[in-house]
């Protein structure tokens, strides 16, 4: 397993595996037995993050809540909290009100709440607030954060589909005012091309080479969502729309077919599969990135974690 380095806010530094496991599925998508088994493989490779969130899978019936509380019941069993960083998210809009933001301290205090007692723990490692409000002042946001930090039910924080300029202007509030301030920014980002129209979700963030350049000049470390794009290369990309499966169709555009055609160059010149070509791409970035990964099935886990 590779490792990168994140700095806490006070320059300590924290080795973490540049693949994370994505638990978004866990506990209701996929079965706990399943979830379990991807844990277990992924601790088993010297993977020692795992990424999930207050919202995952709160559209599905009894989903609410399940990924962290089947992670936290796998580290209980396991008996392994020292070994894992946990990440969580909270103050994502409800589902069914996307333009809704929930970012005040009441509402920030009420997930993370949630969060420590479905993840059985009094602190969480890396919390990131799951969606911005950009019409609310940094200020209030930082302050709110700050007191949880503060009260040790949060060791280091991160900003989840943030633009980069927005973090900045937080961190220098909070830098300024003795405040704790963001570490890491997570946003989707993979070799596929993406943006919010593809993706469809406008309160997404999504890399392209302006925010690129700024997260180099910022040095802050990015953490990949849909860092495989749902495996669009891995799965065979064809520029025939007939041939690809339902859930790549989104991704489909020129762009797309060109770039499908410079991996499997790098594929065959280095002898690798389109796989790790997608994750090398974040992971051996200029960008200190991180590669979020996820699985339905354990097949999927072991082939993204082939030789990394």
């Amino acid at each position: 397993m590779k490792y990168g380095i994140i700095k806490d806010q006070f320059g300590n530094p924290h080795k973490f595996a540049k693949v994370i496991l994505g638990a978004f599925p866990f506990g209701s998508i996929i079965s706990e037995e399943l979830s379990f088994q991807a844990m277990d493989y992924y601790r088993g490779q010297g993977g020692n993050v795992i990424d999930t969130a207050r919202v995952y899978c709160d559209f599905i019936e009894n989903g609410s809540g399940a990924s962290e509380k089947t992670v936290g019941k796998w580290i209980k069993e396991r008996n392994c909290r020292n070994e894992f960083y946990i990440i969580s998210k909270g103050s994502h809009p409800a589902i069914s009100n996307m333009q809704k933001s929930r970012l005040s301290p009441e509402e920030i205090s009420y997930d993370l709440g949630e969060s420590l007692k479905a993840l059985e723990m009094d602190c969480i490692d890396l919390y990131f607030l799951h969606r911005d409000d950009e019409k609310i002042p940094v200020k209030n946001i930082m302050d709110s954060l700050h007191g949880h930090v503060a009260a040790g039910r949060i060791k280091m924080l991160g900003a989840s589909n943030w633009r980069i300029e927005r973090i900045l202007e937080a961190n220098e509030y909070a830098i300024a005012n003795g405040k704790t301030p963001f570490v890491v920014s997570e946003i989707q980002w993979s070799y596929a091309y993406c943006s919010k129209e593809i993706f469809g979700d406008s309160t997404v963030v999504c890399m392209d080479g302006q925010q690129h350049q700024q997260y180099l000049k910022a040095g802050i470390p990015v953490l990949a969502f849909t860092s495989q794009a749902g495996g669009l290369f891995s799965a065979g990309y064809q520029q025939d729309l007939s041939d690809i499966a339902p859930k790549h169709k989104k991704y489909h555009c020129e762009e797309n077919v060109k770039r499908y055609q410079k991996l499997l160059e790098t594929c065959a010149a280095k002898g690798i599969t389109p796989t790790r070509a997608c994750l090398e791409y974040i992971i051996d970035n200029e960008v200190n990135g991180f590669a979020i990964v996820g699985c339905t099935k354990l097949e999927q886990l072991q082939d993204s974690l082939k030789g990394i």
